[in-house]
């Protein structure tokens, strides 16, 4: 009997190789039927501050959702806050992001960024990378000042935030408006799956998964095609590419969440 897997994912790059996986049949030859949601159905509306009230983690509580990908920390956060699902391993891809300011921003440095409000969506990817940057910097944890904000680019643009922390497609979306970089961000990604997605059934999502890996690292252009599909073709040119990693144990990074409150 084929398995049925509903998946949620996000409209980024980082996470497309779900999507393509989905597209080339990878999913099926491994004897899986992927019901394959893009998004929350609300959108930006939807990037609620609390991770718990969010469209993923809601659904998994629920029972209506068994696969979803996150960062690495926020995937330790939801399993252990939440009381439910397993992370089965790293994700297909390394994130990449960026720290944005207004073109006419005096800032130009990350220590120019103590005590400055910097958009995140709170306790995900962006939110835990900008920290690490910050204080790689030596920014003191107090001056770190995040702020929430269900549509970062919007926050930037506007003013509301003096800086965001971005990712594809909001970083050339960003750029195309005038924003600076200030600096990269890397961070690691986790799949969190539900109590009762088994090992073996495991496996065969990252066999599938890697085989998406592999298929899109045979030549950038089919990458840059496939992976910032959200783009135009010439921001695609440009675009910031995840690093393709493909699926591999899960092994706890080095350091630990912080539980300290941000900003």
């Amino acid at each position: 009997m084929t398995r049925v897997i509903r998946l949620q994912s996000d409209s980024n790059a980082h996470d497309r190789p779900w999507r393509v996986a989905v597209e080339q049949g990878f999913f099926a030859d491994e004897g899986l039927t992927v019901e394959y949601h893009e998004d929350n159905p609300k959108g930006a509306a939807g990037r609620v501050e609390n991770f718990s009230e969010r469209w993923k983690e809601s659904q998994l509580q629920q029972g209506a959702l068994e696969v979803y990908p996150v960062c690495e920390w926020g995937a330790i956060e939801r399993v252990q806050s939440l009381g439910k699902g397993r992370i089965i391993g790293l994700d297909t891809t390394v994130r990449t992001g960026a720290i944005m300011v207004r073109k006419a921003s005096k800032i130009t440095t990350l220590a120019d960024l103590a005590n400055v409000p910097i958009a995140v969506t709170w306790h995900a990817g962006t939110f835990y990378a900008a920290i690490e940057a910050l204080e790689a910097a030596g920014v003191p944890f107090d001056a770190i000042k995040l702020v929430h904000a269900n549509d970062r680019l919007d926050a930037l643009l506007s003013g509301k935030t003096a800086a965001a922390a971005l990712m594809e497609p909001l970083v050339s979306r960003a750029a195309d408006a005038g924003a600076r970089k200030i600096a990269d961000l890397r961070w690691r990604g986790g799949i969190v799956a539900a109590d009762d997605v088994d090992d073996e059934t495991a496996e065969k999502l990252m066999r599938a998964l890697n085989r998406a890996v592999a298929w899109l690292a045979e030549n950038e252009g089919r990458s840059r095609e496939e992976l910032l599909r959200d783009l135009t073709p010439e921001q695609r040119k440009s675009g910031l590419l995840p690093e393709l990693t493909g699926v591999q144990d899960y092994k706890p990074a080095a350091g630990k969440v912080t539980s300290r409150r941000v900003g």
